[in-house]
């Protein structure tokens, strides 16, 4: 049975074998040269048909592992299936030839020529000594071809017994075993030099593929924040153009309601559309720092699936579309929000891009999975563009970045989040007919327990009996505005544009919320606020942390200190529930 050895130990392997059959010439040559001059000065010594005989098989063996040699170098690489197969066929040749060479020792012997018996010895020597450099890179094929090289005259001599022949044969022995010895410190050597060299190439080639990965996360870095800039400078830009608007309008001799309503609804278009892909930049960079975690869980299927109908039906009927989504009665434990989101970015995609049929939405299970599929009969998407459009900002058919067919970010997010529930994402797509985008999951059978029907939480009324909010933003333009809008809901507002101020606001009232930014002056945060805040109280105060950082740093940061995060700009509404969910929740530390 061959035992499997890792990969680097089998490339190593390969590589001494190639080492063993790329230096065979000199042997060969060695070979011949020695074949042939012993021939020549035993000529007058031993018997010619011995003489002839032996050296003739020795031409007919070496012409043979020339051949073999040659045949192997030609072929080129070699599979490492095919190893152990040249491996062995060259050890067993080596030891063919060592036999040939030893046989000189019993063939030859004669302990009265003195010429015959020098030479012999001196040849044995010189071919076990010469062979090290050449067949150590495999020892077997040393061993095999050096004992019986040597062992017969040794043997030999011993069998003569005087005392010339004796030391002969243990001088013989000696230097066999210390050939044989220095034969394993040359194949440890060329090992470790091998094994060396493919860890610096792996080295470089790692290096290399890292610098690549640089290179293009550094590329894709631009191009994000090219196209991130443009789609931040158009609704700024737009904004710009109604202030003016509204300036014109408000310097006219008689203002008009309704050109101020209109003013005001593009107005509030614009700061959405700007929300919008700040909100989607802020999911991407939560996934990215890993903010975000997946709180898998057992649910139905079926009611994420009601749930995107009555998301998305009116939007593809307006399209005149028919949106289907087939029932189920799957169950799946996974994170039933993170996968809505998936599903929500899909199927948004499909209505962007479908201009005549249908979309559905459905599932089935498939070898132990469960693929939930989104199908369209859109525009469709060329083969060639699968890999890059769950890249940020990249979009088929929206070169000019008009962003009413999007921003590009959604399968990024939902690649990322994919990734997150350990969910795998296909895509089947052919031009001009539609795409299918399918999401599978780990699918099982048994059913699961209900959940718990969630409690119902009534709303509370916004401004009640001037309940007072402390603002702390060192911009002070956002200051004054969102000290005004507070006071118009009928809080009562302390301001500060920084930690000592807000301590020093506690003397005009206590405030029962903190609304403070993250990023102050002084290298301070808006958590230090909040701890000096109810340091000087002496009790925790409930708090609100407004923030514009989207770095995983500060996400990690603003995540780690506990209190509820809104990202601006800022939704009006979102503000207000935030305000009074904070409001209503017990002070603690308050006994």
């Amino acid at each position: 049975m061959t035992t499997l050895l890792p990969t680097s130990d089998r490339a190593v392997y390969l590589e001494l074998v190639n080492t063993l059959y790329r230096q065979s010439p000199p042997i060969f040559l060695g070979n011949i040269a020695v074949a042939g001059l012993t021939v020549f000065l035993l000529w007058n010594q031993v018997p010619h048909p011995l003489l002839l005989g032996w050296a003739t098989v020795i031409y007919l063996v070496t012409a043979l592992r020339i051949a073999m040699v040659w045949r192997d170098l030609r072929g080129g690489a070699h599979p490492a299936s095919a190893t152990p197969r040249r491996c062995w066929r060259y050890v067993a040749w080596a030891g063919v030839s060592g036999c040939l060479w030893g046989a000189m020792g019993p063939l030859f012997f004669a302990p009265d020529n003195t010429i015959v018996t020098v030479y012999t010895c001196i040849v044995l020597a010189g071919m076990t000594g010469g062979s090290v450099a050449s067949l150590s890179s495999f020892w077997p094929a040393y061993y095999v071809y050096a004992l019986p090289t040597v062992l017969p005259f040794a043997l030999r001599s011993f069998i003569h017994g005087t005392p010339l022949f004796s030391v002969l044969g243990v001088l013989s022995l000696f230097l066999l075993g210390v050939n044989l010895a220095y034969s394993r410190v040359v194949q440890r050597t060329v090992r470790d030099a091998i094994a060396l060299r493919f860890e610096n190439t792996a080295l470089i080639r790692q290096l290399t593929e890292e610098k690549e990965r640089a290179e293009l996360a550094n590329r894709s870095k631009s191009q994000f924040l090219a196209a991130a800039s443009h789609d931040l400078r158009q609704p700024t830009h737009a904004l710009g153009l109604y202030i003016a608007a509204l300036r014109m309008a408000a310097q006219a001799p008689q203002i008009e309601r309704a050109a101020i309503e209109t003013l005001a609804g593009r107005l509030q278009s614009a700061l959405q559309g700007m929300s919008q892909l700040l909100n989607v930049l802020l999911d991407i960079s939560r996934l990215d720092a890993g903010v975000i975690q997946a709180e898998p869980r057992r649910f139905r299927l079926q009611e994420r699936f009601e749930a995107l109908e009555n998301q998305f039906v009116q939007a593809a009927a307006a399209k005149g579309l028919r949106l289907k989504v087939r029932p189920t009665r799957a169950w799946l434990d996974t994170d039933p929000v993170l996968l809505q989101n998936i599903l929500s970015n899909l199927l948004s995609n499909a209505v962007r891009y479908t201009e005549r049929g249908r979309i559905l939405l459905a599932c089935r299970r498939r070898r132990g999975m469960l693929e939930i599929c989104v199908t369209d009969t859109g525009i469709g998407i060329a083969a060639d563009h699968f890999d890059s459009i769950f890249r940020e900002f990249y979009q088929v058919e929206n070169i000019a970045r008009d962003r009413e067919q999007g921003l590009g970010l959604g399968l990024a997010i939902v690649q990322r989040t994919a990734d997150l529930i350990g969910a795998r994402i296909a895509l089947r797509s052919v031009v001009g007919k539609g795409s299918s985008f399918s999401v599978s999951l780990p699918y099982r059978h048994e059913p699961a327990a209900a959940n718990p029907a969630s409690v119902p939480v009534a709303p509370h009324r916004l401004g009640a009996g001037q309940r007072t909010v402390l603002v702390v933003d060192d911009d002070k333009q956002v200051l004054d505005g969102m000290s005004m809008l507070l006071a118009s809901w009928g809080y009562a507002v302390l301001a500060a544009r920084s930690r000592e101020q807000a301590v020093a606001a506690l003397e005009g009232g206590v405030p029962e919320l903190v609304l403070t930014d993250f990023r102050l002056a002084a290298d301070v945060t808006g958590i230090d606020v909040v701890r000096a805040v109810s340091a000087a109280m002496g009790a925790a105060v409930p708090a609100i942390i407004v923030t514009g950082d989207t770095s995983p740093q500060g996400i990690n940061a603003l995540n780690a200190s506990g209190f509820p995060v809104l990202h601006k700009p800022l939704d009006p509404a979102m503000l207000q529930a935030a305000i009074a969910a904070r409001l209503d929740t017990p002070r603690p530390g308050a006994a």
